[in-house]
């Protein structure tokens, strides 16, 4: 049997909902907490600090970051060898590690410490075995040993010396292909990744010297200054 609209149960009004109690006044947060929250609302790379002050940071994590990619590439013509894999590499890989874990801590906190200026002096030790390396490098002698131990074999044509190696690298410029040759199989002789690390070291230790020169001239200013300030004191006492 079908029901008609008046058989339908009626149905009660639903009561309102509980409001709950008033809400409270916003917290007010210090500029430290505020620029916090704006730093970590963008999410931004570790590495990225907009509010640090010294730029030196960065240069110093790319240096760290340099001498790493230097011992993860050859050392000498043995393209199947890394040069982290010999001792002094394994040394090199370590310092730049810390070099990257204390500067990147650096650029986060906005503030420099102990033993990130100790890993900067550790660097000291791979620019100057990478000079005395570069310095002795003897492309003959490389490739003959290179040859002895199976690492190239066939017509090898290289660069004789530094002096020829600019040479043939302003040719390579001009877009001379024997040029690009030889600077190419100079660069596999010496090994690329004592250049990467000679670089990082430098960036390093040229940053280092920069910034104790520029402390330096900063302390003289500012004696320069409280003198000033003294004299002019006395004359006005004087007065």
């Amino acid at each position: 049997m079908s029901q008609t609209p008046g058989d339908l149960a009626t149905l009660e009004p639903l009561e309102p909902l509980e409001t709950g109690a008033p809400a409270g006044a916003p917290v007010q947060m210090s500029a430290d907490e505020a620029m916090l929250q704006s730093m970590r609302s963008g999410l931004p790379a570790p590495a990225m600090n907009p509010y640090c002050r010294d730029k030196t940071y960065y240069a110093f994590l790319w240096s760290g970051i340099l001498m790493l990619v230097g011992t993860l590439m050859p050392f000498d013509a043995n393209y199947g060898a890394a040069g982290y894999q010999t001792m002094g590499g394994a040394c090199y890989l370590l310092l730049a590690i810390g070099m990257i874990r204390t500067w990147w801590g650096a650029i986060n906190t906005n503030r420099s410490g102990g033993s990130s200026i100790l890993w900067l002096l550790a660097c000291f030790i791979p620019l100057v075995a990478t000079i005395m390396t570069m310095a002795g490098f003897e492309a003959q002698k490389a490739y003959d040993m290179a040859v002895a131990r199976g690492f190239i074999q066939g017509d090898y044509p290289f660069s004789a010396g530094w002096g020829a190696f600019f040479g043939d690298l302003g040719g390579a410029l001009a877009k001379d292909a024997e040029a690009s040759v030889r600077v190419g199989n100079f660069w596999r002789l010496l090994g690329p990744g004592v250049f990467f690390v000679f670089a990082g070291a430098l960036i390093a230790e040229l940053g280092f010297i920069g910034g104790v020169l520029g402390g330096a001239k900063k302390n003289k200013q500012l004696k320069q200054e409280k003198m000033a300030a003294a004299a002019e004191k006395r004359r006005k006492a004087k007065g």
